[in-house]
């Protein structure tokens, strides 16, 4: 990241390294190095913007200083608490490597001790897929004009719901996801580890061709792509029309 350091100093993040683990959550900032110093974990070159992140903030058991005339200084004070030690540095990629267990490749719910799991996020996304009452679409569809339809794309989920994707949404109530690549999301969540997805997701579709769509923050399943067709009243009737048939 070409971004300069708060105030130009460098900071450090000190961390037991027992509590290491936590630092995965701030794994995909490749700009990062990391140093281990016996039981200690430190890691350095944080840009401004990652200093003030709240994934940063939300690590336990963290300790950040500043260095000034190679003394570390804890962040807020203006007595240096060391000496600046000397390590050598790797690229945090390369010193927290990532392992993923093996996953259902059906739908269910995701046990406790799997390494990825959605968390509640403060920035604002863009719903592109809803889940809505299959009657509740059907009203406003019936009488939508084809404009207005054919940018989107949907499936029918069960008798009684069906997922439409694409923008502008319908104005329709419903459940509101988002999408991150294959990833389709509840807004207002996003993974814990943003660096575990490109790995979990190779593992939860090995072909790479469906989304992965998380239905709620404990369970998945993969939407195959061609099951979604583009929507317009032809289509949405005759979908019906064979569901009522069978």
């Amino acid at each position: 990241m070409a971004e300069d350091i708060t105030n130009g100093l460098s900071w450090w993040l000190h961390l037991d390294i027992k509590h290491k683990n936590f630092l995965g959550q701030v794994r995909h900032w490749d700009n990062l190095k990391v140093a281990v110093d016996g039981d200690s974990v430190w890691v350095k070159d944080f840009t401004a913007t990652q200093l003030e992140s709240t994934a940063l903030q939300r690590i336990p058991f963290m300790h950040l200083y500043y260095c000034k005339d190679n003394l570390l200084f804890p962040k807020g004070s203006l007595l240096p608490d060391r000496r600046q030690p000397s390590f050598l540095w790797t690229p945090i990629e390369r010193a927290l490597p990532v392992t993923l267990p093996g996953f259902n490749h059906n739908c269910f719910g995701v046990q406790q001790k799997q390494l990825i799991r959605l968390v509640p996020m403060e920035e604002e996304q863009v719903a592109t897929v809803l889940l809505v009452d299959v009657n509740i679409a059907g009203t406003y569809i019936e009488t939508a004009p084809a404009a207005r339809l054919q940018r989107l794309h949907w499936t029918l989920v069960n008798d009684t719901t069906a997922l439409l994707m694409g923008e502008p949404l319908l104005p329709l109530n419903g459940k509101a996801y988002w999408q991150k690549g294959r990833f389709i999301l509840p807004v207002g969540f996003a993974f814990e580890f943003a660096a575990l997805e490109k790995i979990a997701a190779e593992q939860m579709d090995t072909t790479g061709t469906a989304f992965i769509w998380w239905m709620d923050e404990q369970a998945y399943c993969l939407l195959q792509r061609n099951a979604l067709q583009v929507l317009s009243i032809a289509s949405w009737r005759q979908t019906l029309h064979g569901k009522a048939t069978q």
